[in-house]
C-alpha cells in the first residue's frame, strides 16, 4: 500500500509519497521526528511561544547530536536524568544560546538583555525555567509513549500524577504541574 502526503493548495498542491520522502531523509532523522513534534507542541503538549516548529526543526537538523533524545522519547515511562539533560540543552539552542546548557541560565540573560532593550518584555517569550520544563519533558515522554503503544490492545501506562510523570496530586484532589 502506498500513502501520499497532499500537501498545498492551487498550482502549489502536490502529492508526496512518504515512503520516497523517509528514505530521502534517512531512518535516523525520521526517528527523531515523533518525539520531536510532541517536544515542540501538540494537541497536548505546550509550545514555545514565538519560535513554532520550522525553526527549532532547522536547528534540529543542522545538530545531529540530538536525535538521539528525541528518538529516545518514550521509550521508558520514565525520563532519565541524561535524556532530561540533553533536551534542557537543546531548549537553550532553539533559544540562540548554543553555549548554555541550562534553561535558567538563558533565561536571566535573555531577561536581562531583552529589559535593556525595551521596557515593555514579553515574559511569555522567554524559555521556560528548569521547574517548568521537567514537566513539559515529562508530559512528552507519556505522550510520546502513547504514540508509540498506539498499535497495542492494552497498554499498561502510569498515571499522569505517578512519580516522574510530570503532574502532581493536590491535597484537593487535584492535578497540577
Amino acid at each position: 500500500m502506498t500513502v501520499y502526503l497532499d500537501t498545498g493548495s492551487g498550482k502549489h498542491r502536490q502529492l508526496i509519497k512518504i515512503a520516497e520522502l523517509a528514505e530521502s531523509l534517512g531512518e535516523d532523522y525520521c526517528g527523531t521526528l515523533l518525539g520531536f513534534y510532541v517536544f515542540s507542541g501538540e494537541d497536548c503538549t505546550s509550545a514555545y511561544k514565538g519560535k513554532g516548529k520550522m525553526g527549532p526543526m532547522k536547528k534540529l537538523e543542522k545538530n545531529p547530536k540530538y536525535h538521539s533524545a528525541f528518538r529516545k522519547l518514550g521509550d521508558d515511562w520514565n525520563v532519565s536524568p541524561q535524556l532530561l539533560k540533553e533536551l534542557e540543552q537543546f531548549t537553550c539552542l532553539i533559544y540562540g544560546q548554543s553555549r548554555e546548557s541550562s534553561v535558567d541560565v538563558v533565561c536571566h540573560k535573555l531577561l536581562i538583555r531583552s529589559s535593556f532593550l525595551s521596557p515593555n518584555v514579553d515574559l511569555a517569550r522567554l524559555p521556560p525555567c528548569n521547574s517548568a520544563l521537567r514537566p513539559h519533558i515529562q508530559r512528552v515522554n507519556h505522550r510520546v509513549c502513547l504514540y508509540k503503544c498506539a498499535d497495542d490492545p492494552t497498554v499498561q501506562k502510569p498515571q499522569p500524577c505517578d512519580e516522574g510523570q510530570g503532574w502532581v496530586m493536590t491535597p484537593a484532589g487535584v492535578l497540577e504541574p
